[in-house]
C-alpha cells in the first residue's frame, strides 16, 4: 500500500470515528452526562485517566488526547524509572478513545468512560500500549487456530468510617448469609450499576477474610475482559 492510499484510508477512518462520536455526544448529553473519563492501565498495573468534557468528545475522537511517553515506566509509587526504549517526557503521544466500548457511569453521575489506545504522532499504534499489544496477541492465536476468553474474579477488602475509627464492614462468618445481610445494601447497588454498565456479574459473595468482598464477571474476550476489570474497579 502507498503512502497516499494509506493517507486516504486514515482519512477515513478518523472521519468516521468523528461521526460517531458525534451521535454519541448527543446521546450522552441528552442523558445528562457532561464529562468522560478516558483511562489507560500503564505498566505498574495503575489505571491513570484524562478527563474531556462530553462536548470534546468528537475532538478527542478525531485528533487524541495527549499523553507522554513517561507513563509508560511510571512506579506504583508515582517515581519514574526509564529504559533503553521509554524514558523522560519528552514527546507526545496520542490517546484514542475506543467509542465503542464507551459507556456511562452508573456510579458516578454525570460522567462516561471508555478506555484508550495509545498512538504515536504519526498515527500508528505505540509498542507499549497495552491493549494493541494484546489485540496483536489475540491475532497470534487466532492463526494458530485458538479462540481466547478471559473473564476477572475480584477481591477487595471494605471498611466503613465509624466515631471509633475504621472497622471492617463485616468480621464473618466467611460465605454467610448474615454477613451479606450485613452488605447487602452496597451489594445490591454494586449489582445494579455493574449490569446499568453492561458488565456482566456471575456471582457476589462475602469472602473468607474479615471485611472481604468478592465479585466475579462474566468472560468475554481478552481486550474486552481486560475493559470490564477496569470498569469494575472503578465502579467499586
Amino acid at each position: 500500500m502507498s503512502r497516499g492510499e494509506k493517507g486516504v484510508m486514515q482519512a477515513e477512518h478518523l472521519a468516521a470515528r468523528a461521526a460517531r462520536a458525534r451521535e454519541l455526544t448527543g446521546t450522552l448529553a441528552a442523558d445528562g452526562v457532561r464529562a468522560v473519563a478516558l483511562t489507560m492501565v500503564d505498566n505498574a498495573g495503575v489505571t491513570r485517566v484524562k478527563t474531556v468534557p462530553t462536548s470534546r468528545l468528537e475532538a478527542a475522537a478525531r485528533f487524541g488526547v495527549g499523553l507522554s511517553p513517561v507513563f509508560d515506566v511510571f512506579l506504583v509509587n508515582d517515581h519514574i524509572t526509564a529504559s533503553a526504549e521509554v524514558g523522560g517526557p519528552v514527546g507526545d503521544l496520542r490517546l484514542m478513545p475506543d467509542l465503542d466500548a464507551l459507556r456511562p457511569l452508573a456510579a458516578q453521575p454525570g460522567w462516561a468512560w471508555a478506555p484508550t489506545d495509545q498512538y504515536t504522532q504519526e498515527g500508528e499504534p505505540f509498542p507499549s500500549c497495552q491493549r494493541s499489544f494484546a489485540r496483536a496477541m489475540v491475532e497470534r492465536a487466532a492463526g494458530l487456530g485458538l479462540e481466547l476468553s478471559m473473564g476477572f474474579e475480584l477481591e477487595w477488602f471494605m471498611a466503613r468510617r465509624t466515631s471509633e475509627g475504621i472497622s471492617p464492614v463485616h468480621a464473618g462468618p466467611a460465605y454467610s448469609a448474615i454477613v451479606l445481610a450485613e452488605v447487602s445494601d452496597f451489594a445490591r447497588d454494586l449489582i445494579v450499576a455493574l449490569e446499568d454498565e453492561r458488565v456482566e456479574v456471575l456471582q457476589f459473595h462475602p469472602e473468607y477474610a474479615t471485611g472481604q468482598l468478592e465479585v466475579s464477571i462474566a468472560p468475554r474476550a481478552p481486550v474486552a475482559a481486560a475493559d470490564d476489570d477496569v470498569l469494575l474497579r472503578q465502579t467499586i
